[in-house]
């Protein structure tokens, strides 16, 4: 065997194994900032609605009286919980037209939360939903 290849596995595996901890750091930081960002989207919701979790969510969604802004992160946050009991909510916002920011919500993030709803696949969702609902 050469020498040289001798040298070159152990660093290779060495530079393999620290990649994957990166990796697997990065992954864990992107799961607890979502579940952060759900868990302050259900706090303000929970400030201005009463019920549970999905159904505050919900009423945030489509209140008038809430700004846009709001409303648009009740549409995220619905996504990102993957609960089917906002479908009919959500396909109702739904125009599937362009999305017009300043004047509705957004269409794009509308999409998204319905597939989501339905089912879609979230590799974040199992690692801090127990510890936000």
């Amino acid at each position: 065997m050469n020498p040289k290849a001798r040298i070159r596995r152990p660093a290779l595996t060495l530079w393999l194994m620290a990649g994957t901890g990166l990796l697997l750091l990065a992954y864990g930081a992107l799961c607890l900032a979502v579940g952060a960002g759900v868990g302050g989207v259900l706090e303000k919701a929970r400030g201005g609605f009463s019920g549970k979790d999905t159904n505050v969510l919900i009423a945030m969604m489509n209140s008038d009286d809430m700004p846009l802004r709001d409303r648009n992160l009740a549409v995220w946050a619905l996504g990102q919980l993957g609960d089917p009991r906002g479908l009919p909510s959500l396909e109702r916002l739904a125009t599937g037209g362009p999305c017009d920011h300043a004047a509705a919500i957004c269409q794009h993030e509308l999409r998204k939360a319905i597939r989501q709803c339905r089912g879609g696949v979230n590799i974040t969702r199992w690692a801090w939903k127990p510890f936000v609902l």
